[in-house]
């Protein structure tokens, strides 16, 4: 990479002359006819301002003459304020000078001027210029004349003039070459010729504005020796203007400050109109700046040396410069390194280029291509493909000489890669550097295989596993000895050794079952069993069990009884249970209740209500049982009383008074006083009055209180009872 240490500064004639405050560095007049003798009258006016805000001209004054030379008026234009010029530069290889400040005031005003046989001359008169201009006599005390000609009246009475579209830069670099787009626009449309011509002076130091302005002919400004108006700049090629395009080229070759006056021939129909000119300053300034072209990659490009960087799988690259720079406005050129195209170009800072394929590139950034403070950086790219490994899983094979063979696929570099298998511990051969290996196992199951490569640069692996069948081993349990109706499970324990294996039972009882543990259904008898097991992958074993006379079913005995009656009050619970079982020798009932007794005719007694579910269990000598159900209800019945009197004396005989019952399923108890208060109230048929208030408060004197009594009984039927109790208190007898 190239570097260069680039320090832009300014001739110390910008430092030199601080005590001015500003100095005039060019313009130009021009107009336009509105029509009715109406012209509106456009004066720009350029003055630096490093040293401060310009002094601009407050009103400005321009003079109007005759085409003969005689005074006509003085037009008065107050100051309309002034914008700062932005620095435009002509190469990149230059920013603006610190030192540098322009300013641009835009005077428009609109004057009635009548038709005249010899037309107008207007003219704005300012001094002066900057004494440090090296191509003028004296430039210290050396103004500017601008001018407008507005034809003689006839054919052309309402002329607009032609204008210049842009300012010229005013600092250059010493021996740098500038192309620069002096045209004009005509509103008229009229042909414009551009040539390199004298400008005016005008003005004096004690004088810098003259009211009215010196009259035409004005006087040129005076070049020094070796410049003139046709090389008014140091420079090789000599400065030269296009005449059709007005493209001005200069290559400045020493430094300074210099006046340059350019001029627009109007024509119309072949016939000259006017000419219009401006003069402007150029500064020649050394431009030492610094440029450094650093390419940077992004993260996904390993670096593997200066300059050298890799990528497995990204075709897609973003480009970028780090390296730093004392100028804003650089030029790229990115050249990408695609050989036999001309289209891996960009001139973006930061471009982002696809390549078409893998492949080895050397990537080139120019800045500022062309000009002197150009600066060239390389680096070299690698691309790789996404190897993206993969290999088909074999076949399972029985562990009977097995022999299994790969065929590793993906994308990689001919003859730059290296491959590795690693087939396992129980492999022979356990590696392999071959891309389509055999091995063979010594052990059954599950293997993982894992195939890897690498070019040097990138890698890739992907690992699987293969299947290797063993032999099947199988044992089962054949149940012995049931009872009727005897419902078995055969259970089979086996070691399929990764096989599919079809199972197929002969159960002795007419019927065939094809899953491992079937269930089967044996009646009394002697029944022998067999097991056909093998398998349809794999090593494809075949087993054979049998099992002769295994198992031996037993007769049950068959339970029953009978019950009388099947339904009883709870007045009168008594059952009756008589036995009717056969084959059995021993017999029990199970009463629903906790209650059981081991002989099944035996009467039976209940102590509640309800629905009662009774159990026979019988055993026949085979220790086989059976058991039958019979369903026995208790029904409710209702039944109420409630006595007239009770003595509260503390002798524990009559001492609490409420009624007694059964069936009872709701349940009001209220006691009254003789005003209708009640004294006593409860819903639980177990609470009695014990002759209180309320039984917890004090004790109410002896009397007759009424009761109400209302019930719910079983049958949802209600019934109400009204009367009256005698409270005595009479002592205890001895």
């Amino acid at each position: 990479m190239n570097q260069r240490i680039f320090l832009l500064f300014i001739l110390s004639f910008f430092l030199s002359f601080s005590s001015y405050a500003t100095h005039i560095i060019g313009g130009e007049m021009y107009y336009d006819c509105l029509g009715n003798n109406q012209y509106k009258i456009t004066l720009k006016v350029y003055r630096d301002c490093y040293n401060g805000e310009a002094p601009y001209d407050n009103p400005a004054n321009i003079t109007v003459w005759t085409g003969n030379g005689g005074f006509h008026s003085n037009i008065s234009i107050p100051f309309p304020g002034s914008t700062y010029v932005p620095f435009v530069a002509g190469n990149p290889c230059f920013q603006a000078p610190p030192t540098v400040c322009v300013q641009e005031a835009v005077y428009t005003t609109t004057v009635a001027l009548p038709p005249s046989p010899s037309g107008y001359i207007l003219a704005y008169q300012r001094c002066c210029r900057n004494n440090t201009i090296i191509n003028l006599i004296n430039p210290q005390s050396t103004g500017a004349t601008y001018t407008a000609t507005i034809p003689p009246s006839g054919p052309l009475v309402c002329n607009n003039s032609p204008r210049f579209k842009n300012f010229p830069p005013i600092a250059l670099c010493v021996g740098d070459a500038l192309q620069f787009d002096h045209s004009a626009t005509d509103p008229d449309g009229d042909s414009l010729v551009y040539e390199l011509c004298a400008t005016y002076s005008g003005g004096t130091p004690t004088s810098p504005m003259p009211v009215p302005t010196s009259a035409p002919p004005f006087d040129q400004i005076i070049f020094q020796n070796p410049y003139s108006v046709t090389y008014p700049i140091a420079s090789n090629p000599p400065l030269t203007i296009n005449p059709i395009t007005g493209e001005l080229n200069v290559k400045p070759t020493q430094l300074g400050q210099y006046v340059v006056g350019v001029c627009v021939r109007e024509y119309r129909n072949g016939t000259l109109i006017g000419t219009h000119r401006r003069d402007f300053q150029f500064n020649v300034v050394n431009c030492i700046v610094n440029v450094n072209a650093d390419i940077l990659l992004p993260q996904s490009l390993n670096p593997l040396a200066d300059n050298l960087f890799l990528s497995c799988g990204e075709y897609q690259v973003l480009f970028s410069n780090i390296g730093n720079s004392s100028i804003g406005n650089l030029l790229y050129h990115w050249d990408f390194g695609v050989d036999g195209i001309q289209s891996d170009t960009s001139n973006i800072p930061s471009p982002v280029y696809t390549y078409p394929d893998t492949g080895t590139f050397t990537v080139q950034l120019i800045l500022n291509p062309g000009f002197f403070c150009s600066d060239t950086d390389e680096v070299t790219i690698i691309l790789r493909p996404l190897m993206n490994l993969d290999f088909d899983i074999p076949p399972p094979q029985c562990i009977d000489g097995n022999l299994f063979s790969f065929q590793g696929n993906g994308s990689w570099v001919n003859g730059a890669t290296d491959f590795h298998w690693n087939f396992g511990q129980y492999a022979t051969p356990t590696v392999s550097s071959n891309l389509q290996p055999s091995t063979s196992f010594s052990q059954p199951g599950y293997h993982p295989v894992s195939f890897s490569a690498t070019d040097g640069y990138c890698s890739d692996s992907v690992s699987k596993t293969v299947l290797v069948f063993g032999h099947h081993t199988i044992s089962a349990q054949v149940p012995d000895f049931g009872c009727e109706p005897f419902v078995t499970q055969f259970n089979v324990s086996h070691d399929s050794a990764y096989n599919n294996m079809v199972y197929d039972w002969d159960l002795g009882n007419g019927l065939h079952a094809y899953t491992p543990n079937p269930t089967a259904t044996y009646y009394a008898g002697t029944y022998s069993v067999s097991l056909l097991a093998y398998a349809t992958t794999g090593c494809k074993d075949t087993i054979q069990l049998f099992w002769p006379n295994q198992i031996h079913v037993y007769p049950s005995p068959t339970a029953g009884f009978m019950v009388q009656p099947e339904e009883q009050s709870i007045f009168h619970p008594f059952f009756h249970f008589f036995d009717q079982s056969s084959g059995a020798i021993s017999c029990w009932l199970y009463f629903d209740n906790g209650d059981s007794i081991n002989t099944c005719t035996t009467p039976y007694e209940y102590a509640d209500t309800g629905h009662y579910q009774v159990m026979q269990i019988v055993w026949n000598e085979f220790g086989c049982p059976d058991t039958a159900f019979q369903l026995v209800i208790v029904k409710p019945e209702f039944t109420f009383y409630i006595p007239n009197t009770f003595t509260v004396n503390g002798d524990n005989i009559n001492d609490t008074f409420s009624g007694v019952g059964i069936g009872i399923w709701d349940y009001e108890f209220r006691i009254y006083d003789r005003w209708g208060q009640v004294i006593f109230y409860t819903e639980d048929l177990s609470e009695s009055w014990n002759g209180k208030y309320k039984n917890t408060g004090a004790d109410v004197p002896a009397d007759i209180y009424v009761y109400a009594v209302d019930i719910t009984d079983v049958f949802g039927l209600r019934h109400r009872y009204r009367g009256k109790v005698l409270l005595s208190r009479a002592a205890p007898k001895n």
